[in-house]
């Protein structure tokens, strides 16, 4: 009888093995981005980074306040503060105090897009952050009583940008921008939305959003990959998947004329705040914005620091072109020095951006720029949080290999793509002024 070569026997074995999903897999290489996706949906993101005996743990949920309807607002950040008081095997504080044992930072924030839960803790401790992680997704009991106690908490968050002369300028820019899009209410919510929210609409939240196949799992760390997981799939793989009730979000209609808006606060120095409609995160002219937003305001040497701060018009001046799911807005601020109004702060900063429009940059301006993107991207991705944070991000909103694509992609803007693209987003029938 022939007797079969033994390297085919071999490879015969691993199929069987492949098939059954106890695949011997390779040893994943340092700082590279691995994806899986469980049988339950749910999209882990591992990268070994051996630079330090620590793990951070970080668990994306696909929901946050663009995703409330009206008189829900505030329900994404109230249910975040939720998930630390308890579940069915952890009584309120448990969390804490498990965390706090072994010395690990905890947090967690909301945003428009997203809600976020992390841990950074010794490598040792891995599998306890995910045990955590699991029982809480499925498992939080939200009751009455730390419903109740947390609401102090939250008040007292809501309380503070209400004190804060630009949190009420920014809230009341958005909520004269957007109009149809949730983006108009605060992530906080409205007062009167968070204090009526009930235990049981919350609890229907938390049972609609928060399931493995609406969450992305990141772990970035000192870990093997192959061993964490397994830790990954014996917490999160026995979580069943369920279909997400998603709201229809309404899109922004086009704008078609400027819109303002005035907040009158006494004791208040003046402040300007104006929005421009501009693509959402991903978009081919996004790059190009963030160049100019770099132009105008990136360190000492930029416009608006020359234009505003060293000519005593302004006491800071800045522009920001945050990344979001949906179309945002471009935003540039300033905040007035002594004897100086409002409309001197408005008319500088149109000033700076009628310039864009009407010349290209220099080429030195425009390398200074792009130097300074590049040193910005790579020095806030060097600690091991925030590698986890902005790979979680980006994969929410689309895709976490932006990460290798977001520099290429600054490299290529020209001077006539700055121009350009300030023509067509800066303009005046696009913009809100507060």
């Amino acid at each position: 009888m022939n007797r079969l070569p033994r390297r085919f026997l071999l490879a015969f074995f691993l199929f069987l093995l492949c098939g059954a999903g106890a695949c011997p897999l390779q040893a994943a290489p340092e700082n590279v981005v691995v994806e899986t996706r469980l049988p339950n949906g749910l999209v882990v993101l591992t990268k070994e980074v051996h630079s330090a005996p620590v793990v951070e743990v970080m668990v994306f949920y696909k929901v946050g306040s663009r995703n409330e309807g009206v008189g829900q607002t505030g329900m994404s950040h109230l249910l975040e503060h939720m998930l630390f008081k308890g579940t069915t095997t952890l009584k309120p504080g448990d969390i804490d105090r498990a965390f706090d044992r072994v010395g690990a930072e905890i947090n967690a924030y909301t945003t428009d897009d997203l809600t976020v839960y992390h841990e950074t803790l010794a490598r040792d401790n891995l599998p306890l952050a995910l045990k955590i992680e699991a029982d809480r997704m499925v498992n939080s009991v939200f009751d009455p009583a730390e419903h109740k106690r947390e609401m102090t908490v939250v008040r007292s968050e809501l309380e503070g940008d209400e004190n804060s002369p630009d949190s009420l300028l920014y809230t009341a820019v958005m909520a004269t921008a957007f109009q149809a899009h949730p983006y108009r209410w605060p992530v906080l919510g409205w007062r009167a939305d968070v204090e009526n929210v009930s235990r049981d609409e919350m609890f229907a939240y938390y049972r609609n959003y928060y399931v493995p196949n609406n969450a992305i799992l990141v772990l970035v760390g000192d870990f093997d990959t192959n061993k964490a997981m397994a830790l990954v799939r014996r917490h999160f793989g026995k979580i069943p998947a369920r279909p997400v009730r998603k709201r229809y979000i309404t899109p922004e209609p086009p704008q078609r004329g400027e819109r303002r808006v005035v907040v009158r606060r006494e004791g208040t120095t003046p402040r300007v705040l104006i929005g421009y409609r501009i693509p959402r995160f991903g978009h081919p002219d996004y790059y190009a914005l963030d160049v100019i937003s770099t132009v105008l305001s990136g360190g000492r040497s930029a416009r608006l620091f020359q234009a505003l701060v060293e000519t005593g018009t302004a006491a800071e001046a800045y522009a920001t072109n945050p990344d979001h799911t949906d179309p945002y807005l471009m935003l540039l601020g300033a905040t007035a020095q002594q004897k100086k109004t409002a409309p001197d702060l408005e008319k500088a900063l149109l000033s700076e951006v009628e310039k864009l429009q009407k010349g290209p940059v220099s080429d030195a301006e425009l390398a200074r720029a792009r130097n300074q993107i590049e040193a910005s991207f790579v020095f806030e991705r060097d600690s091991i949080p925030a590698q986890a944070d902005v790979l979680g991000r980006y994969a929410v909103r689309g895709d976490w290999r932006y990460t290798e694509k977001y520099l290429p992609l600054i490299r290529r803007v020209t001077a006539a793509d700055v121009q350009r693209v300030a023509r067509k987003y800066l303009t005046p029938d696009t913009r809100t002024v507060g």
